[in-house]
């Protein structure tokens, strides 16, 4: 069967189709849109520190909270619509607008006056950050000449360093002024939208409107890669949600610190910063199927971690876990991207949408699991679905030569 791999690369004399990426890698560009990603995810992180504080304050019970929190979540799964659209129009200004529209409306969330309200701003955030990721990371290839998979690496390590920085920003925030005056945190993010103003929106030679295939076509063409690289991704994600959420439960429960529990899932977040930066750019050299198995060997030092006694010793190893299993993320975005060149902006909106039900899946999955076994052994098993993904990884074909035959 051909797969989208097998298809000639689009150039720009193919009429219909997706015309040359720049030839060389735009470093200033990319560097400002991933920054601008870093501010974005900042605030998503806030919710999970938010939400103590608003339980009280709106006399809410914390059925009320999980499905308010739930809210932004449920706004996101658009992304492979808008994907869709963005790859049939000129998006600059969906990327500009969304990191300062996604701030004011987090940030406002200490203000609000009804649980109604906090999830209007839950769901505005959700559909701006669905705005911004497709497109941001379809222009990020665009602007990375042959090494798609470095730029992506560069734009993953940006939200993962976002997501790890979120919780202590929003808190200092918080201790300063309390919640009435979290609104003074939107400013980071107004601010970014400032400079993609000036580093996108201004610059009409940016590759961001083209001509597209058609999507229908392009995923019966890439209908096997594309489900096997769906399946591994989603077996990563449920196994590293299951860790995130569970494993400061499983570490006081076992008699750990809080100091101890907060230190974990930081070192996973730091490591998976790393991973997120070297893994797209390995691929571009040692080839995509390689890394994405690479990452799967992360689930060895996490169930080593969860072998040793709840302490200290873990902590190197949950490092190594997180820098492994998160290095996957700027493969699979690239992978997929390559599988549906002529609509990469759908693409990444598939494969984040992907990754998004795992996620929750496994969370949902491993806290059952935790009732009924024990969350050490849920936490194990956990680990071990990362190990069923090689399967599908070794089933992928090879597609560098797509990055850079659209050059």
């Amino acid at each position: 069967m051909a797969t989208a791999a097998d298809s000639p690369a689009p150039t720009a004399a193919t009429p219909g189709r997706e015309p040359a990426s720049a030839a060389v890698f735009d470093t200033p560009t990319i560097l400002a849109v991933s920054g601008a990603h870093l501010v974005h995810d900042t605030y998503p992180a806030f919710i999970g520190v938010l939400l103590p504080l608003l339980i009280p304050a709106l006399g809410i019970s914390l059925t009320v909270a999980g499905l308010l929190a739930a809210t932004f979540r449920v706004a996101t799964a658009v992304q492979p619509v808008l994907g869709h659209i963005a790859d049939r129009a000129d998006t600059r200004y969906w990327i500009v607008l969304a990191p300062g529209a996604t701030a004011i409306a987090i940030s406002l969330l200490g203000v609000a006056p009804s649980p109604a309200v906090v999830a209007l701003l839950l769901a505005l955030a959700g559909l701006s950050s669905a705005v911004f990721h497709p497109a941001a990371a379809a222009l990020v290839t665009r602007s990375s000449g042959t090494e798609w998979g470095r730029g992506t690496s560069i734009f993953m390590t940006g939200g993962e360093s976002g997501r790890a920085l979120g919780p202590l920003a929003i808190a200092v925030v918080l201790s300063t002024v309390g919640l009435a005056g979290s609104w003074i945190a939107l400013v980071p993010g107004v601010l970014a939208s400032g400079v993609l103003l000036v580093r996108v929106a201004r610059r009409a030679e940016l590759p961001l409107r083209q001509p597209v295939g058609s999507i229908r076509e392009g995923l019966r063409e890439a209908r096997r890669p594309f489900l096997l690289v769906s399946a591994a991704s989603a077996l990563l994600s449920f196994s590293t949600s299951g860790l995130l959420v569970f494993i400061p439960t499983y570490l006081t429960g076992a008699g750990a610190g809080l100091l101890l529990a907060g230190a974990a899932v930081a070192v996973f977040e730091i490591g998976g910063a790393l991973g997120a930066f070297s893994g797209g750019t390995m691929s571009d050299r040692i080839g995509r199927r390689p890394t994405f198995a690479v990452a799967v060997a992360g689930a060895v030092p996490l169930v080593v971690a969860l072998a040793l006694p709840a302490g200290p010793a873990i902590l190197p190893f949950l490092a190594v876990a997180g820098g492994l299993l998160l290095s996957a993320g700027p493969v699979e975005l690239v992978l997929m991207q390559e599988l549906l060149p002529r609509n990469r902006s759908t693409a990444v909106g598939l494969s984040i949408f992907v990754t998004t039900v795992a996620t929750a899946l496994g969370s949902i999955v491993v806290g059952a699991l935790g009732e009924a076994i024990g969350l050490h052994g849920a936490l194990l098993l956990a680990a071990g679905a990362a190990f069923l993904a090689l399967p599908f990884i070794a089933l992928l074909p090879e597609t560098r030569h797509v990055s850079r035959e659209a050059t």
